[in-house]
């Protein structure tokens, strides 16, 4: 795996070669840190700075698919790009906007599954659930490593009468309560990719497993995976955030010079934070 930043040269490449350009991009852990509360994350003014000057130049589009509700995830990004919530579930942008219907029909399921697994945190402490209306996240970042399996385990048991319609997927220290179906990342990329393009080219990045799906749907472009190495369908890493802002910058660096700027100024410098290595 390449470092992404080490190999811009091949990057710029292929982005000097395309007339129209996506980049996407998922917000926790890739856009900023993550925080054992989702409440708590706000975006760096440098960040915020980089990714308008992104989307200001006229060859390049930006998404952020997040698995945050679409009206939190865009309450974050105070700009007007283009905005997947729920991983997909929910897209809007320029004008659109998309709710996928068997999602749209399953939410009071959804409030149903909340109720059933109220009381969690009195029994595992830490544990705590967010209802993103079309899905349920359960964050277990604060629960003793030890007793997780057992978390893991009393709430699939909690929500096996919902079997036929809801899904469980693993996430960072979480687990995501979801409509069954074969709708993910991957699939919101795509859809983005048909609705708002057409791309020659489209540069995803995310960190978390539920990331793979937009990487294998990617593929043959540029998938960069941000934190430490695993077994991931990209080909190239980032460290942290930290050098996402940096990477962006170097892509809204080449681009502006054919494109107009947002502020006149170039990308705010961000200093460069090495906690580990991302390479293979």
């Amino acid at each position: 795996m390449k470092h992404a930043l080490t190999a811009f040269a091949e990057v710029g490449e292929r982005l000097r070669a395309s007339n129209r350009v996506l980049v996407a991009s998922d917000f926790d852990g890739t856009l900023c840190p993550i925080t054992v509360r989702p409440s708590n994350v706000f975006l760096a003014p440098a960040t915020l700075g980089v990714l308008g000057e992104v989307e200001a130049c006229d060859r390049l589009s930006v998404a952020v698919i997040s698995g945050r509700a679409l009206a939190d995830v865009r309450g974050r990004v105070p700009l007007d790009l283009i905005f997947a919530g729920n991983h997909g579930l929910e897209i809007a942008g320029r004008g659109r906007n998309f709710s996928h219907p068997a999602a749209s029909r399953l939410r009071p399921l959804i409030a149903q599954a909340q109720r059933r697994l109220a009381g969690l945190d009195r029994h595992w402490p830490g544990a705590w659930i967010e209802n993103k209306e079309f899905s349920l996240t359960l964050h277990y970042r604060e629960v003793a490593e030890s007793r997780r399996h057992s978390l893991h385990a009393a709430a699939r048991r909690g929500l096996n009468v919902f079997a036929p319609h809801l899904a469980f997927r693993a996430g960072l220290m979480s687990l995501e309560i979801r409509p069954r179906g074969n709708w993910e990342k991957g699939s919101a990329l795509a859809y983005i990719q048909d609705n708002f393009g057409p791309f020659d080219l489209s540069v995803c990045l995310g960190d978390d497993t539920t990331d793979e799906s937009m990487f294998r749907a990617n593929r043959d472009q540029i998938n960069i995976k941000i934190g430490r190495p695993v077994r991931t369908a990209a080909s190239y890493c980032l460290s942290n955030p930290g050098e996402v802002v940096i990477l962006l910058s170097k892509i809204a660096g080449l681009c502006g010079r054919e494109s107009r700027s947002v502020s006149g100024a170039s990308p705010p410098a961000v200093k460069l934070e090495r906690s580990f290595h991302c390479r293979q």
